[in-house]
């Protein structure tokens, strides 16, 4: 491999970390609210209580600015894997109605940066989704 190569392999590392967050801290919030806040789109990966309550609170905020929220996970439903199937569909349902797109039965296999600096997730199921606004990723453990 060549120096340019690596180089390239760096910055391209360095952009996807970037509009990445690890969602631990009130920091963390306060920084997607901003986000939320500036009309940026926020993609939430992880559909458990966390996630669920995070995806519905910036839901709300974006509805007035304009950005979008999308929450992604591998079960069929918000919090399906500690709510029985009836409740975890109201909840589905509950995270819809404040604005957020659901994305269930999908893992990311890979997160890339376009020329222009968007980033593109690539699900387990072959789907591909770009984003056009500014974009931060949340992993909820």
């Amino acid at each position: 491999m060549d120096k340019g190569t690596n180089y390239r392999r760096r910055l391209y590392t360095y952009k996807v970390t970037d509009k990445v967050t690890l969602f631990r801290s009130v920091a963390d919030f306060q920084q997607l609210h901003e986000v939320a806040g500036k009309g940026g789109h926020i993609t939430i990966i992880g559909g458990g209580f966390l996630g669920s309550e995070l995806a519905c609170a910036l839901g709300y905020k974006t509805k007035s600015t304009k950005g979008s929220v999308t929450q992604v996970y591998p079960e069929y439903g918000n919090m399906a894997k500690v709510l029985p199937e009836y409740l975890s569909r109201w909840t589905t349902d509950k995270v819809k109605s404040e604005g957020v797109d659901i994305i269930t039965h999908s893992t990311v296999k890979d997160v890339t940066t376009t020329p222009d600096g968007k980033l593109k997730l690539s699900f387990d199921t072959g789907k591909e989704v770009g984003f056009i606004y500014t974009f931060s990723l949340v992993y909820t453990l």
